[in-house]
């Protein structure tokens, strides 16, 4: 009987420990429950069509460009600017590129620097724009975005201009070498077991060193789930890449610059200086930190990021045209503020803005796979992206909880607890009895009550913040 209640206080205390974790950093992992709903939703409205291997790699690819221009946009907003010039600077760099080498007869790599060298000079411009001059980035990009449109229908003539160049048709459509056995791609599962044995290693070397720092570690439970779920999620891609034709360029480059903009945001002093800027501008330049510069840098990336995603959206197209461009500023946005990024600037990561991206790509695959109106797609949309913002105002302040604490303190304060509610129970209805009559000493009852509802706050409040160490180490 002992083991048995061992065991069910083990399982309790585990799903406590879970809770508490999930409540501490529902910022983000919100989305990831999302994602969670919409994949299970569609894959019941489509008979699982929806999460089978050609659909989702084909989802994953349609996401790409939307990904990388989202993590770029993540960084703008988290300096409390906003960029909506990227769709049609995107597709302008684009069709520069597709119009220089079919049309004029460029090298790719030409095509490229000539696109690069222009980004960096807009990227700059808008930067200086903003942090020098003290234009409202609102306004700077917008007109940007006028421009570019009309750079965009000059480059391409007003007509759409196919591209059959092997660059364009490998990155657009091609997929990294396979060398099947039983219907699965051996190369994809070398590199996603790598991706496990890497991911691994880099968590438990966190740990390590966190505790030769004397850095607090995550409990060890809520560690393994984490590497528990993280290792069934990269699994199900590893399975659903190898069974259909492995992994595509696409895909490759979204990963090498998400990972490129995780390490810079998480270990550079460039990234700890961006969310400076973003948490109290004012604050980062009395420590030294340059603001202006680092607007500059930031706008700059984006266009980086921005020529990226227009030269992958051409190639999966196979073509430039006058009409690529519109609403890709307004995905990326979306996307970053639906993976958590505060619209007050200082928070956000750019891996949850890019399961943003996904989230959107999700909802207008699994709608039209599901075969619901088209009407409904930007309503349900626009709605996802109000609850999102809704969701980061109400989270933003949300204080780490032990609920494990609270399980022992209730047992240790029971007695306590019990008492402060008949009295403040009593203090009411007595306060409330004299009210009633009218009685001349009302003011002690309301003494009385006042008194009741101190103590009762403070054993509640001294329950809510208690900590399973404390009670485990006496």
């Amino acid at each position: 009987m002992n083991t048995i209640k061992k065991i069910f206080w083990i399982i309790y205390k585990y799903m406590l420990t879970l809770l508490s974790m999930i409540r501490t950093n529902i910022r983000d992992y919100g989305m990831f429950i999302a994602l969670f709903v919409i994949f299970i939703t569609f894959s019941f409205m489509t008979d699982w069509i929806f999460l089978g291997a050609i659909n989702f790699t084909n989802l994953l690819n349609q996401t790409a460009y939307v990904s990388v221009l989202a993590v770029g946009m993540t960084l703008v907003i988290v300096t409390r600017q906003i960029d909506l010039s990227v769709g049609f600077i995107g597709a302008f760099l684009g069709a520069y590129v597709v119009v220089g080498v079919e049309n004029l007869g460029q090298p790719v790599w030409l095509a490229l620097l000539g696109a690069l060298v222009i980004t960096v000079i807009v990227g700059a411009g808008k930067g200086i724009l903003v942090a020098k001059i003290k234009v409202p980035a609102f306004v700077v990009t917008l007109a940007g975005m006028f421009i570019f449109k009309g750079l965009l229908m000059f480059r391409t003539n007003n007509r759409t201009i196919p591209t059959t160049h092997s660059f364009f048709k490998n990155l657009g459509v091609g997929y990294l070498p396979t060398y099947t056995v039983g219907g699965f791609d051996i190369i994809t599962i070398v590199v996603g077991v790598l991706g496990i044995l890497l991911l691994l290693i880099g968590g438990i070397n966190t740990r390590r060193k966190n505790k030769q720092l004397n850095i607090p570690n995550e409990k060890l439970e809520l560690f393994v789930t984490k590497m528990l779920v993280m290792i069934f999620i990269l699994g199900y891609l590893i399975f659903t890449f190898a069974s259909f034709r492995g992994i595509s360029y696409l895909l490759l480059v979204t990963v090498v610059v998400v990972v490129l903009y995780h390490f810079m945001t998480t270990k550079t002093t460039l990234g700890r200086r961006i969310y400076a800027v973003g948490g109290n501008p004012d604050a980062a330049e009395l420590s030294g930190i340059s603001v202006e510069r680092i607007l500059v840098i930031v706008f700059i990336s984006m266009g980086i990021l921005a020529l990226i995603s227009g030269v992958m959206y051409a190639s999966r197209l196979q073509n430039t045209s006058p009409n690529h461009g519109p609403f890709w500023e307004l995905y990326a946005i979306a996307a970053a503020f639906i993976g958590g990024t505060s619209a007050a600037g200082g928070v956000g990561k750019v891996i949850n803005a890019v399961i943003g991206s996904v989230v959107i790509m999700a909802l207008r695959n699994g709608m039209a796979l599901a075969g619901v109106d088209a009407n409904l797609e930007p309503i349900i949309l626009g709605s996802v992206l109000l609850l999102a913002v809704i969701f980061d105002i109400f989270t933003r302040n949300v204080l780490p909880i032990d609920y494990v604490g609270i399980h022992y303190a209730k047992k240790a304060y029971k007695d306590e607890l019990v008492e402060a509610k008949q009295a403040f129970k009593e203090a009411k209805n007595n306060l409330k009895k004299a009210k009633k009559e009218d009685r001349e000493d009302t003011i002690e009852y309301e003494y009385a009550f006042t008194n009741a509802q101190g103590k009762l706050n403070k054993i509640q409040e001294k329950i809510r913040a208690a900590k399973e160490e404390d009670f485990v180490n006496n």
